[in-house]
């Protein structure tokens, strides 16, 4: 009876790390980059209800993450400036009166999202 308890206990815990590998989940994945203002004006504003809107069905409501760097490829932590807004529900402010230079990067976005096999809108790269 003990014997059969640890194969029981034994195939129950392989499949449940099995499981993610064979398709029943699917792990977070990040969008693409969007880069939908310049520094110009006001600041480098990059919103998520304004870049959910403008590319509908591409990024998902509630993203569990925010990744935030200039156009170059530098993270926007490794720049020295200040950030206004930095928020995965929110999106990415960056003024530019709150700058010592006097003006923000250039700034670009992407969201991390939870994919799940309902929804196939939100595409993963």
């Amino acid at each position: 009876m003990m014997k059969l308890l640890t194969i029981v206990l034994g195939a129950a815990i392989l499949l449940g790390f099995m499981e993610p590998m064979m398709g029943a989940g699917h792990p977070p994945c990040w969008t693409r980059w969007y880069n939908s203002d310049s520094p110009n004006g006001p600041g480098d504003i990059e919103l998520l209800a304004q870049l959910t809107h403008e590319y509908q069905g591409e990024i998902c409501p509630k993203p569990m993450n925010i990744q935030v760097e200039t156009v170059d490829g530098v993270p926007a932590n490794k720049t020295g400036q200040i950030f206004h807004l930095y928020s995965n529900t929110k999106g990415f402010v960056c003024l530019n009166h709150e700058q010592s230079s006097g003006k923000c990067l250039d700034y670009k976005v992407r969201f991390q999202c939870q994919c799940n096999s309902n929804e196939h809108l939100y595409c993963c790269y």
